[in-house]
């Protein structure tokens, strides 16, 4: 008998992965039902989608808080669907505020809980993890220090390594993609990764364009390309990017931006990492509403918002946060990471020694192994 899954996932990265563990699901147990929360990737591997991630996409307590009625509706109907069909396992990945109140609230139904891509507990709120063992029953991780940190708060974790090293390949060839995009291949490009929400892209991108603005007058050579996630319509770009009409726009070609770049500016969160992976010397930005960014910092505790800080354990990257994101900052450090010899030499060290702490491809289906092995009463370990 074949396994009947609900997935939950809340965000553009959260689809990403979800899109190859769908796909994983699929090649074990063909006849798998995979239903919930998704977005392209994962609706184009053979999920149904009750929900889209992009009706999702908020960021930050207060900015969550405002559409509260919102998400308790898509709560409540999740919950209704649960009851309705049964499924084998509810797997959840990332997206915390939410997915660990649905894991609650399915295994009060007698639903098994999978949680894949761990809730960051460890920096914001170490002892809600003896809480969330109530409620997940296993646990896949992304990072190797992950596994003592769940486990001894009774949650059966497995480190599977990272997905993104499943998916890394871009579509073309840097010449290739200069070419298709007319940027000159013998001049630097600058990557501008504004991140996957809309409020995120407005709050950030208007400050890395006029960095990039400051940095182009100094430096007329240089090139610059914005990374359009799926998530984010062209219009919502277009309000941006009126005065800049010599950006180029790079749509769901995220990689291949990377391979070409000389360096980048980076919203914090998984492009973090999907930079350091091509070695591209970058600054981390982030900011969010004020009240949210305080209530935030009382709660965090360790000393980076960025991933790839936090898996080199130092500060590797610089993290400008909150008003610290200013053309004035975004462009001094854009030189710095485009002209300064010895640092491109050491963050290239760096961030290559980073990559290497993210474990052996095949994250997906060893994590679809873990999920099927119990469902439907049959393994598909081996």
């Amino acid at each position: 008998m074949s396994a009947r899954i609900m997935i939950s996932a809340g965000e553009a990265s959260g689809d990403l992965h979800g899109g190859r563990l769908v796909a994983a699901l699929k090649q074990l147990d063909p006849g798998a039902e995979i239903f919930g929360i998704g977005g392209d990737a994962m609706q184009s591997a053979g999920m149904s989608l009750y929900y889209h991630v992009s009706q999702l996409a908020y960021i930050g307590f207060i900015e969550v808080a405002r559409h509260y009625f919102y998400f308790r509706r898509i709560f409540n109907h999740l919950l209704a669907e649960i009851e309705a069909r049964k499924p084998d396992v509810l797997v959840l990945i990332d997206y915390p505020g939410f997915n660990l109140r649905l894991a609650r609230a399915a295994k009060a139904l007698g639903v098994r809980t999978f949680y894949y891509i761990a809730p960051q507990v460890w920096a914001w709120r170490p002892q809600r993890a003896a809480g969330m063992a109530g409620h997940i029953d296993e646990m896949a991780v992304l990072f190797d220090f992950e596994v003592p940190f769940f486990s001894r708060h009774g949650i059966r974790t497995h480190f599977v390594g990272h997905p993104l090293l499943e998916g890394l390949q871009p579509k073309h060839t840097t010449p290739e993609f200069c070419t298709l995009h007319r940027l000159d291949l013998e001049r630097p490009v600058v990557a501008l990764l504004p991140g996957s929400r809309i409020q995120e892209v407005r709050s950030l991108l208007p400050a890395m364009l006029q960095a990039a603005a400051v940095l182009r007058r100094r430096h007329p050579h240089l090139q610059f390309a914005v990374a359009q996630a799926t998530t984010i319509s062209g219009e919502i770009l277009q309000e941006c990017l009126a005065d800049y009409p010599w950006v180029t726009v790079v749509h769901d070609e995220t990689y291949d931006l990377l391979q070409a770049a000389a360096a980048a500016l980076v919203a914090s969160g998984t492009a973090t990492l999907e930079t350091a992976c091509f070695a591209v010397p970058f600054a981390l930005v982030y900011k969010v509403a004020p009240l949210s960014y305080a209530i935030g910092k009382r709660v965090v505790t360790i000393p980076y918002i960025g991933l790839v800080n936090v898996v080199a354990g130092k500060k590797i990257i610089t993290e400008f946060i909150q008003q610290q994101v200013t053309e004035q900052n975004l462009s001094a450090e854009l030189e710095r990471l485009l002209f300064d010899p010895q640092l491109r030499k050491t963050l290239f060290h760096e961030l290559q020694q980073v990559k290497s702490k993210l474990g052996e491809p095949g994250a997906s289906l060893k994590t679809a192994r873990l999920i099927l092995q119990p469902a439907a009463g049959i393994s598909k370990a081996d």
